[in-house]
């Protein structure tokens, strides 16, 4: 008797969750459901569900902006804090003290600074960017959940390591359901410290998209790349062409721009010179796809998301000290914004 049979129930009950590994999942990445539109049918209404709760949300957040994210798939709104409170937001970014945690991918390495409350009760001007009324509206309206998103300050390095190329700059989708990501950078983006880059109505799943996640979703579970395999489809620029309603925008910008991006959508981190790098406060919401209601939220909630996490992480640092090696977001003595 199959050793697994107890495990099916569990990989059915995946299909009405944010699950997306076409390899750890055999139904998720079964070529015969696929082939009768399994992954279609997740990709569009996950879609439609995400719309609904948006339409919730949309009090309170100006028409140009919900305008731009459902016809882009992007919102960028540059000058976004006044000169005076800016600045003493990057003041005090840069002078912070607080765990951070690395992730090494080619030849990059990413810096991260969780947000947590208790870091945030040491960092007054930071904690008044995310009680501010506007910003939370937009936030929740593009994450289509009351839940505020899990937030970081980040920094990317680049060409720090000898190595493959970092993946990150490989046009990709995150997964199969819209999913925010927000900067609001606290230096210049550019060419030279690698800059977000989008395909603009690449997050709309129109005949196109569908025909192309349909035919991905043949391929993904033997897929030569991993990341592929794993629900996170790699795209060719000759693919990307064809999934947007423009060709791939590099977002270069100056500091104190917000941007806040559905990456369903096809994006990449831009190519950038080695030693460089860019420094902002970056968050991430990904919710389950098919719950149907916005959420909650509580403060308490929003809180706890950062104790799991936090508890997550112990966990995995634990696992990899067993096995003899660094979890893939480990910690280093470091401060987030300077090299010391």
């Amino acid at each position: 008797m199959n050793k697994t049979w107890w495990r099916w129930p569990l990989w059915v009950g995946e299909l009405f969750t944010g699950s997306k590994s076409f390899v750890a999942n055999p139904v998720i990445g079964s070529r015969r459901l696929n082939r009768c539109g399994l992954h279609v049918a997740r990709v569009a209404s996950a879609y439609g569900v995400m719309r609904a709760r948006m339409a919730m949300l949309g009090w309170g957040v100006p028409r140009e902006d919900r305008d731009q994210y459902q016809r882009l798939g992007y919102v960028k709104k540059e000058n976004f804090l006044p000169p005076e409170a800016f600045a003493a937001l990057v003041e005090e970014v840069t002078a912070a003290r607080g765990e951070v945690r690395q992730c090494c991918q080619g030849d990059a390495r990413t810096r991260r600074m969780l947000l947590a409350p208790e870091v945030l009760a040491e960092m007054p001007q930071t904690a008044a960017l995310f009680r501010e009324r506007r910003f939370r509206r937009l936030l929740r309206y593009c994450a289509g959940h009351l839940r505020m998103p899990i937030c970081h300050v980040e920094k990317v390095l680049n060409g720090e390591r000898n190595g493959a190329v970092d993946p990150q700059k490989h046009l990709h989708v995150d997964t199969f359901q819209p999913t925010m990501k927000f900067w609001l950078y606290l230096e210049d983006v550019s060419a030279i410290n690698g800059s977000f880059i989008f395909v603009p109505g690449s997050h709309r799943p129109g005949k196109a998209r569908l025909k192309w996640e349909f035919t991905m979703s043949q391929q993904a579970r033997n897929h030569q790349n991993r990341y592929t395999s794993r629900g996170s489809f790699r795209v060719s620029p000759e693919q990307a062409a064809s999934l947007g309603s423009a060709p791939p925008e590099a977002m270069e910008v100056p500091a104190n721009t917000l941007l806040i991006a559905n990456t369903f959508g096809v994006h990449a981190r831009g190519q950038a010179e080695p030693g460089s790098s860019r420094l902002s406060i970056w968050g991430m919401s990904r919710t389950n796809p098919f719950n149907p209601l916005p959420g909650l939220g509580f403060e308490a909630l929003n809180r706890l998301q950062y104790r799991v996490l936090q508890r997550m992480r112990q966990r995995e640092d634990a696992r990899a000290a067993a096995q003899g090696h660094q979890s893939s977001w480990h910690r280093v003595e470091r401060s987030i914004a300077r090299e010391e």
